[in-house]
């Protein structure tokens, strides 16, 4: 059985005229450039491969929905599977919200004997990622989004300045002083808490 190369396009505009135009393999591309980083993301944000799976399917037609109703333009210099990475992620944090989640909980398979001194470590690494949480938590709009797209999502600061219309010279100095502000947090959130 042979493996079919992906389809290559030149350019973002490209891709976006091949999804318009319903181009099976520019379908391809996008799932092929998106779902990876996708999946990553959602197993870091509580999901497990399925409810990757689950999401990006939803964030995926919700983007080709407005799509194909003119609800969604290409703007210059914006990434294609940065748009749909962006939808995905709120299909996650709208099935994170549905109660269907919030009662679901999940058995390990197995448990495994584990050496006090590592749940000692993962219980104060717990802690330190919990005081981070409540920390960002604290930030409001934009400066939480600028912090989570460049930290979590792993974005670059001219996409974030894409996203936000702005110059990727100011994102870089708003996600600085987000950054000041989440450090000022977490120093008041850690000692709040004894760490």
């Amino acid at each position: 059985m042979s493996i079919r190369p992906l389809p290559i396009f030149g350019s973002d505009q490209e891709l976006y005229d091949a999804l318009k135009s319903r181009n099976e393999k520019a379908y391809e591309r996008l799932y092929a450039d998106s779902f990876a980083s996708f999946k990553h993301w959602v197993l870091l944000n509580n999901g497990s491969e399925m409810d990757a799976e689950d999401a990006f399917q939803k964030g995926l037609m919700g983007f080709l929905l407005n799509l194909e109703t003119g609800k969604y333009q290409l703007q210059e210099n914006t990434r294609v599977s940065t748009v749909v990475f962006e939808y995905c992620k709120r299909a996650w944090f709208t099935e994170l919200k549905s109660a269907r989640l919030q009662k679901r909980s999940v058995m390990p398979e197995m448990i495994n004997e584990v050496d006090s001194a590592d749940v000692a470590s993962d219980l104060e690494r717990l802690e330190i990622v919990e005081a981070v949480r409540q920390s960002l938590d604290q930030l409001k709009g934009e400066c939480k989004k600028i912090l989570e797209w460049f930290y979590v999502d792993e974005l670059s600061l001219r996409d974030i300045a894409d996203l936000l219309s702005m110059k990727e010279s100011s994102v870089k100095s708003r996600r600085y002083q987000c950054a000041e502000k989440l450090k000022t947090f977490y120093l008041q959130t850690a000692n709040r808490l004894g760490l």
